[in-house]
Parts: structure tokens; C-alpha cells; sequence
């Protein structure tokens, strides 16, 4: 008779085999979405372009001197400490009332001031023999050629500086004059002067560096 034993065996052993493949299969996890490997990206360092070091801004003295100017907001504004202190010493008080004379005996030069620009009007003195009559205007720029046209057109010497021209009734501009008069014209500003008796050494020069720097 012939026996199916060994068949059997070999059937119980395979299906064992499988069910513990099985078994192992079923014990291992799924990805999970939160461990898959991020795609990696071009580095930053190579595709970015680097910053340009901005340069250092230049030390004040090697910066150009502004050419406009706003009108100043009082007649303590137009002067050094030092100058201030000569005016006060030397030609008391300021602004008043009994100087009446204009900045410029110039009667064109005086129209266009009193013509409504931006203008600033000090005085020093008390109307004796010393006293200074000063007057700082912010010109529009087809008024700037015609300012510079009368002053030529009434023999006053002009001279460069500070980055202006300093035109003068006094002798090489130096206001040692009894009586007379300077003007320093530089970008839109206008000061206008008119003296009597002995300005100080540079008063209208002190004005110009105190309102242009």
C-alpha cells in the first residue's frame, strides 16, 4: 500500500516556512511621511550673490560745503560765539529800533529785498556812529545774476571766497571804511550789509561760515 507520510511532512513544513515569512512581513512598519528624506537643495552659499561692503562715508572736512541754504530762523543763528561776543561788546544791542537804514544803498538791490522774498533782517547799534544793518535773502536762481549785475554795475570789487564772492564798497573788501557796504552771494543765499562807522574784522565772512559750514 503505498503511504503519503513523507508528502504530508513536506507540506507541514512549507506552510510553517510561509507562515513565518508571513509573520515577519507583518512585523515590519510602514514608511511613515514624517521620516522620508528630505530632497536636498543647491547650498545658499553658491547660487547667492555676496553683499557689497558699503564704503565708509568720507570725513567732514572732505565733503563739498552745501550750496543751498534756508532762510535762518533768527538773527542769533547768523553768527559764531566769538563774533557774537564782539558784537555784543562793541556795537549793542541787536535789532534796534532806532536803525533805520537798509542793508544796501543800492535802490535796485533794495527793491528786489523788499520785494516779498524770503528775507532776514538784523541790525546792530543804536543809529549813532557805529551801526550795522544786515540783511541774509534766499534768492530764486534768475534773480542770482541780476543780484551779481548791480553790484558790478555799482564798482563793488569782488572777491572768491568761501566758496562764494564777497563784493565790497570797502577798500580790497577788507570793510575798513567808515561807511559802506558788502554783499556774499553763494547758491541761493544772499547777505547784504550796509555799515556805519567801523564793522568788525570779518562780519560778513563770519556770517557766511556760520550759515554755509
Amino acid at each position: 500500500m503505498t503511504t503519503f507520510r513523507p508528502r504530508t511532512r513536506t507540506l507541514l513544513a512549507v506552510t510553517a516556512v510561509a507562515a513565518a515569512a508571513f509573520a515577519l512581513a507583518a512585523c515590519v512598519p510602514e514608511p511613515s511621511a514624517t521620516t522620508a528624506t528630505p530632497t536636498s537643495s543647491p547650498s545658499s552659499s553658491a547660487t547667492s550673490t555676496p553683499a557689497e561692503t558699503p564704503e565708509p562715508p568720507a570725513p567732514a572736512s572732505d565733503r563739498p560745503q552745501a550750496l543751498e541754504i534756508s532762510l535762518p530762523g533768527s538773527c542769533d543763528a547768523l553768527y559764531s560765539d566769538a563774533m557774537r561776543a564782539t558784537l555784543d561788546a562793541d556795537v549793542p544791542p541787536l535789532n534796534d529800533s532806532a536803525v533805520t537804514f537798509a542793508s544796501t544803498r543800492i535802490e535796485a538791490a533794495g527793491g528786489l529785498i523788499d520785494s516779498g522774498v524770503p528775507t532776514l533782517h538784523c541790525t546792530w547799534g543804536t543809529g549813532g556812529a557805529s551801526s550795522l544793518s544786515t540783511t541774509v535773502t534766499i534768492l530764486a536762481s534768475e534773480d542770482v545774476p541780476r543780484v551779481q549785475d548791480l553790484l558790478a554795475t555799482n564798482g563793488l570789487p569782488c572777491t572768491d571766497v568761501d566758496g562764494g564772492i564777497l563784493c565790497s564798497s570797502a577798500a580790497a573788501g577788507s570793510q575798513s571804511a567808515a561807511e559802506g557796504e558788502a554783499h556774499f552771494l553763494r547758491g541761493n543765499g544772499w547777505v547784504s550789509t550796509a555799515w556805519v562807522g567801523l564793522p568788525p574784522q570779518g562780519y560778513t565772512e563770519d556770517i557766511a561760515a556760520t550759515l554755509w559750514g
